[in-house]
């Protein structure tokens, strides 16, 4: 366990989903905000 725990590929890959989650939940809710108002735009024309 202590060999996997220092293994460099754990730690890359840690950090790769760590990095993915973040872009994930600080870009998702502009895009859909974005679409929310286009679509309130679309509606009201």
């Amino acid at each position: 366990m202590r060999r996997i725990l220092k293994s460099d590929f754990i730690w890359q890959f840690v950090g790769g989903f760590a990095l993915g989650a973040v872009a994930l939940v600080t870009l998702h809710p502009v895009e859909g905000a974005h679409a929310a108002m286009r679509t309130e735009v679309a509606a009201t024309r």
